[in-house]
């Protein structure tokens, strides 16, 4: 378990779950800038989910991270936040759908489908190859963009995953059986969202690669959350955490968390605003519908 603490015992806590076949890593930028702010950040691993492990059970995952939540709620005096990035804002909203007293979840990247852009074609046929027992012998290799829309640090994680495995946008590669398990999560994650009363915030790209703006949007839909924030980026891809706009994403985040641990008084609700990035991609859609 990795942990970055701020001195005061007493200030809120959130957990932050990385991504799948994935670490702590990604949230390096987002637990320093909270941290700052007075939060306590906890980023848990979990055997089978996070890099360097064989596959374990969705199952496994998600009675993993709630016995891990459940542990903190004994010794913390205030409610828990939960939040996460790609797969792991999925298991956050898991986990938040199955305990009580979790305050709010910062969902980052939420993938309850796969549906951007540049997901392979061949991914429907991981059932297949699950069959043909393939399920630890293919391995799924990270390419470009890898999550990211800066060339800059797009080309410095390329030079990374040259001499090693692992970098701060995840694992260079993931097995076919995380890959299945990790739909499997997708699928139950939507059928319990009704039950996630907690305050919600997504923050989403409008241009992510990997699962499109329709995952924060049913996240909206389906949850019956007590107060619903979404933020739509328009200049960076999935791993919003590292990319262009990752400090947008941080000062969202605080500004959330101050909100429901009430640091901040609620603003009196304005009129919606769509921006310009999610008007492009709903008339995108509407073209191909």
């Amino acid at each position: 378990m990795n942990d970055l603490e701020h001195n005061d015992n007493s200030s809120p806590l959130i957990v932050l779950f990385h991504g799948l076949s994935s670490s702590p890593m990604e949230f390096n930028f987002l637990g320093s800038q909270l941290t700052a702010a007075g939060y306590r950040v906890n980023t848990p691993t979990i055997p089978g989910y996070t890099f360097g492990d064989k596959a374990s059970s969705w199952k496994f995952w998600l009675s993993e991270a709630i016995k891990h939540v459940e542990g903190l709620q004994k010794t913390e005096s205030k409610p828990i936040s939960l939040g996460g990035i790609s797969l792991g804002s999925t298991l956050a909203l898991a986990v938040a759908s199955e305990l009580n007293d979790i305050l709010g979840v910062v969902a980052l990247s939420t993938t309850l489908k796969y549906n951007g852009w540049a997901v392979p074609w061949y991914r429907s046929l991981i059932p297949l190859g699950m069959m043909l027992g393939l399920g630890d012998r293919f391995k799924y290799k990270e390419r470009d963009p890898f999550g990211i829309k800066n060339p800059q640090i797009r080309a410095y994680i390329k030079r990374v995953f040259s001499s090693q495995e692992l970098s701060a946008v995840g694992g260079s590669y993931m097995s076919l059986r995380h890959m299945h398990e990790g739909n499997k999560l997708c699928k139950h994650t939507i059928e319990h969202l009704s039950q996630v009363s907690s305050s919600i915030l997504t923050i989403h790209a409008i241009d992510d690669e990997i699962a499109n703006v329709l995952n924060p949007q049913m996240v909206g839909d389906l949850s019956s959350a007590t107060l619903l924030r979404q933020v739509f980026l328009g200049n960076s891809y999935h791993m919003i955490t590292v990319d262009n706009e990752r400090e947008t994403v941080a000062a969202e985040a605080q500004n959330f968390l101050d909100l429901i641990y009430g640091k901040i008084k609620p603003i009196p609700e304005e009129e919606k605003i769509l921006a310009p990035e999610l008007q492009r991609f709903l008339r995108n859609l509407n073209r191909i519908d």
